[in-house]
């Protein structure tokens, strides 16, 4: 079976690290072979022109930061992401797509451009959305980072903006929302319920 690619997606301080960690030790239990990966790629974090902005603020075009950013994201699908899922491996991608057409929504660009950017981009077999307020989410960021927060975490409209965008224009219809503020157990236990129906979709279909 072609391996399922499983996108993970949530604000910072939603909690995804942790769901992470527990869907890949799952598969690794049903011993199902998987790949960690993450989107946008540390070529695109490191880059001093977005370092600028996520650390000052400071940003000659947010529409390069765009095109930065999906060239980021197509050169590691076709290079990592697409390679893997043919040779049988599910993929698990800490932020996707739909992270950057939230956040670049959320700093004032048009969602369709940002896609058109984008396009051609793989479709996830499940898209996972961690939802929390943003209250309790600056709350955790505070104890997590102190005053050590990016940019963007110093202004609270920021999370808010951010988190519309992903309910209501990004995710994709059939994106599996959980809310963020359950147990880290019945979080998981709702993600594997869901992963084992489309698995067994995917094996009926063969």
């Amino acid at each position: 079976m072609k391996g399922l690619l499983i996108a993970v997606c949530g604000l910072d301080g939603s909690g995804k690290s942790t769901q992470i960690q527990k869907l890949e030790n799952w598969f690794r239990n049903q011993q199902l072979p998987t790949l960690l990966t993450k989107q946008p790629t540390d070529y695109y974090r490191q880059d001093l022109r977005v370092r600028e902005y996520l650390d000052n603020g400071q940003c000659g075009s947010m529409e390069a930061l765009a095109m930065l950013a999906a060239a980021d994201r197509i050169w590691h699908i076709k290079t990592l992401i697409e390679p893997s899922l043919k040779g049988g491996v599910s993929v698990i991608s800490d932020r996707y797509l739909f992270s950057s057409l939230a956040y670049f929504s959320a700093r004032g660009l048009d969602v369709q451009y940002v896609k058109q950017l984008n396009n051609g981009t793989l479709i996830p077999d499940l898209t996972v959305f961690l939802d929390v307020e943003p209250e309790i989410l600056l709350q955790r960021i505070s104890i997590r980072d102190g005053k050590t927060t990016k940019f963007e975490e110093r202004e609270p409209t920021m999370f808010t903006k951010v988190r519309e965008a992903f309910l209501n224009e990004v995710l994709p219809s059939n994106a599996l929302i959980i809310d963020g503020t359950l147990s880290e157990e019945e979080i998981h236990k709702i993600i594997i319920g869901e992963l084992n129906l489309i698995i067994k979709d995917k094996i009926i279909a063969t």
